[in-house]
């Protein structure tokens, strides 16, 4: 053991600087495992927390609907049975529009009881504890940006509805906020101050919250079979906690995944380096062996050295995981929670020493192998002692275990045997794909080396070099550049696709909420700013209770899982006509109106979930009132060129007289000053009214795409980071082949001119082929998302791909042409008479 040590200590000193950039490959890779890793448990402590404190109660009870006196008594029946409630408050959740003088802002208001919150604290901005004094007499409690974005300051006035409210307090972080998206910033008043504000009528949440001194899962599980048939919802902080742990889990096992792909990368370019390491050694391996070392000595001792140096490429990768938090934390901090930690996790630590030691040792083992077949002959002839053409079948096994090793693996990163088998078979298919394809422009270009000038020619003969890795490079920086292509693609159609001005379909403001005996006051205003008359469409809100005649579960956990898609309530309109961008793919739409039989048109998506076709039933609650209606026909909706998108269309016939809203979208696309006037007219007179303005829910989702691409991206960074490095650590593996080449050259009359053009050349060729592999494939995957995944318009953007594929060539030359520049300045006779 003792000299198994010494020998490592030997090797190390001599040859680490040759094998750093190699296990650079790896701490890259377990940099992003550790980092991800603790981003997300990081995230999942910060969203979180205690759940109590998130759901600001033990248990709720909530519904988008008025709770009717039936469900009430119900509710209250059982809890009166129970000793274990020690608290009970009610909340009302609504979007409204905040006005002031001067402008106007999208808020989500919030209506609270005396006792709220009954879990957690709630501290203003001040410092202070909130007090539900503030907001008696019609006063608010406002999230900071809130003044920000009005130009106000507490004590200031603001109307919400129809009713003034003077500002008393700020917070920057409210009882049950997780920092996740909202439509605007958050309001506080008392809940009576609903009916004040004249949106006790407005589509809102409701809930029901009780704080207890024992576990409320028994008394959770009684209200739900109480309730069986009805759409409330009853949840314990225990189950909000399981489903955001369950969440984080997922999200953390398939981040992971990105990590163990840049590692497999460093892992092939180990294979590549341990396998032309010991074809350098091959001399010094043959006197060992002359001296009595055995195989197994000689192997530990070169095993020991790579995992050496991989336990300090992991420790350089956990610190470069720190540095990469706190980068993340501070330039995506309007985005995240604010009192997320930037520490790593210990267990993300642990999950990336285990993944950089066990990807460095099943990629580097192999090729260790092949010192067993050299032999101390090699001292006296020199040849190549591989065993060609017999099978070797101690290889075959360990190559076989070391398959398995790697599919455990990824079946431990991605928490599912699936998943984890899926994504090694998608990652040997692309590693195929990519090394093939590099192997096809490389035999290529071979083929013109005799038609082109001898720079040229002796770059392409470098490519070919023993050691040099041309493939393995190509591949690496190609699967970077189109990893960050292919998002860079994507985003520029969306952000096409999301422009306001050019897709003259999307109206350019939305009022909701306006009632029957405001829309021809509403209509006047909006025709004459928008200089043409503007079509309303009749709304009424409806929730589905039955399908065929059979209750839907809302207390089945099955049927919670889908309570966002089936048990909302829906927006449903009636007419007589297809819109523009619908089609009817079953069944036939029906002729003028119908008062006997309720018939209803269904959209494709929503027929698959509900399992439901032409002549069935569906039974909808609206205002109170059963409606059992036969489905007439399936319509398809193209989401490419639309006003609105109902799920459910019924025939006329059925709901004209009935209490009903109107939406009025804007279709002509008015200028920045029309819309601003558009909303000050209308709100100032019609106050229930809410405005949306698409042009700023367009600036929401551009931000939401770009925060994603540069996320991406940053992936797709260390991906060509890892071929970069792969590229140096090959150029650093063949410096002795370099320089005696050099030498030669030189001694043939080749000047520092001509020696700094080969060099050049051989990797604007690299850089060239890498780039334009990647960029290709990267139009590829986009075009195919883009048109049968986002279903919209896919246009090439030459500018990206062209701006990609000139910027890989650079780095490739920089860092290749750093790496070598001395090598051309080497005497050729020094060299020469060292070998």
């Amino acid at each position: 053991m003792k000299f198994i040590l010494n020998l490592t200590l030997r090797e190390l000193r001599s040859t680490w600087r040759r094998l750093l950039f190699f296990f650079l490959c790896i701490s890259i890779g377990v940099g992003s495992v550790v980092g991800l890793r603790s981003l997300i448990q990081n995230l999942n402590k910060a969203v979180s927390g205690d759940a109590r404190e998130l759901l600001t109660a033990d248990f709720e009870i909530s519904s988008t609907n008025v709770f009717s006196p039936s469900e009430l008594s119900i509710i209250d029946s059982i809890i009166s049975k129970t000793s274990i409630i020690e608290a009970r408050t009610e909340t009302i959740t609504t979007t409204a529009m905040a006005r002031t003088n001067t402008g106007f802002q999208l808020i989500e208001l919030k209506g609270v009881q005396e006792n709220f919150p009954l879990v957690g604290r709630f501290v203003l901005s001040d410092g202070n504890p909130f007090d539900y004094e503030l907001l008696k007499n019609r006063g608010a409690i406002v999230h900071s940006s809130l003044l920000e974005k009005l130009n106000l300051k507490v004590g200031d006035s603001v109307f919400i509805g129809t009713t003034e409210f003077q500002i008393r307090g700020t917070f920057s972080e409210e009882p049950g906020g997780s920092g996740g998206f909202q439509l605007g910033p958050r309001v506080f008043i008392e809940k009576r101050s609903f009916d004040e504000a004249g949106l006790a009528s407005a589509r809102a949440r409701r809930r029901i919250l009780f704080r207890t001194s024992e576990d409320p899962t028994p008394l959770v599980q009684e209200l739900r079979r109480a309730l069986k048939g009805t759409i409330l919802n009853v949840t314990s902080y225990k189950e909000s906690q399981e489903n955001i742990d369950n969440q984080f889990q997922r999200l953390e096992d398939y981040l992971s995944l990105t990590g163990l792909l840049i590692l497999v990368l460093g892992g092939i370019g180990i294979w590549n380096v341990a396998r032309a390491f010991v074809e350098q050694k091959r001399k010094t391996i043959a006197v060992l062996k002359c001296l009595g070392a055995e195989n197994r000595l000689i192997l530990s001792t070169y095993v020991l050295q790579i995992l050496t140096l991989s336990l300090i490429g992991c420790g350089f990768g956990i610190l470069l995981a720190q540095v990469a938090l706190l980068i993340a934390k501070i330039h995506f901090s309007a985005v995240l929670p604010e009192r997320l930690s930037a520490t790593l996790q210990p267990s993300a630590i642990l999950h990336g020493l285990i993944l950089g030691l066990s990807i460095s040792l099943i990629f580097s083992i192999l090729p260790l192998l092949q010192i067993r077949n050299i032999h101390p002959k090699l001292l006296l002839r020199d040849e190549n002692s591989t065993l060609v053409g017999k099978l070797d079948k101690v290889r075959l096994s360990l190559a076989g275990s070391l398959i398995i090793l790697l599919s455990l693996i990824a079946i431990w990163q991605a928490g599912s045997v699936v998943v984890g088998i899926v994504f090694l078979v998608g990652l040997i298919a692309t590693t195929l794909i990519l090394y093939l394809t590099a192997t096809i422009l490389t035999t290529s270009i071979r083929k013109t080396k005799n038609l082109v000038s001898f720079a040229v020619s002796q770059a392409i003969n470098s490519l070919y070099r023993p050691g040099n890795q041309t493939r393995i490079i190509i591949m690496a920086v190609g699967l970077g550049i189109f990893i960050i292509l292919s998002v860079q693609s994507l985003e520029a159609n969306l952000l096409r696709e999301f422009n306001l001005f050019r897709n003259s379909s999307l109206p350019s403001v939305f009022l909701i909420d306006i009632q029957r005996s405001q829309i021809d006051e509403v209509r006047k205003i909006v025709d004459e700013i928008a200089e043409e008359p503007q079509l309303p469409i009749p709304t009424v809100r409806a929730r589905i209770v039955s399908v065929n005649g059979e209750p839907i579960d809302f207390q089945n956990p099955e049927i919670r899982q889908q309570q966002g898609q089936i048990g909302r309530e829906f927006a449903v309109t009636y007419r007589d006509r297809l819109d523009e961008n619908e089609s009817i793919i079953e069944g036939e739409w029906w002729q003028g109106s119908s008062e006997t039989q309720p018939e209803v048109s269904v959209e494709e998506q929503m027929s698959k979930r509900l399992n439901v076709g032409i002549s069935d039933t569906i039974t909808f609650d609206i205002l109170g009132r059963k409606i059992e209606a036969t489905i007439k026909n399936i319509r398809k909706i193209n989401l490419h060129n639309t006003r609105t998108a109902f799920v459910f269309v019924f025939r006329p016939g059925v709901f004209e007289k009935a209490p009903q809203t109107f939406i009025l979208p804007v279709n002509k696309q008015l200028s920045a000053d029309k819309r601003e006037l558009l909303q000050r007219r209308v709100l100032t007179k019609f106050p229930n009214v809410q405005v949306f303005d698409t042009a700023d829910i367009l600036q929401s989702i551009r931000k939401l795409i770009d925060n994603f691409t540069l996320a991406i991206s940053f992936v797709g960074g260390f991906v060509i980071l890892t071929g970069i490095l792969i590229l140096i650590g090959s150029i650093t593996l063949t410096r002795s082949q370099r320089i005696y080449e050099n030498a030669i050259l030189k001694t043939l009359g080749a000047d520092r001119s001509t020696l700094a053009k080969i060099l050049v050349t051989e990797y604007v060729i690299l850089g060239t082929l890498a780039s334009m592999l990647g960029a290709l494939l990267s139009m590829i995957l986009s075009y195919v998302v883009t048109t049968k995944l986002f279903k919209i318009d896919w246009e090439a953007n030459l500018t990206i791909v062209l701006v990609g594929i000139f910027a890989t060539i650079f780095i490739v030359i920089l860092c290749g042409f750093i790496t070598c520049f001395e090598l051309i300045f080497k005497k050729p006779l020094a060299v020469l008479r060292t070998q």
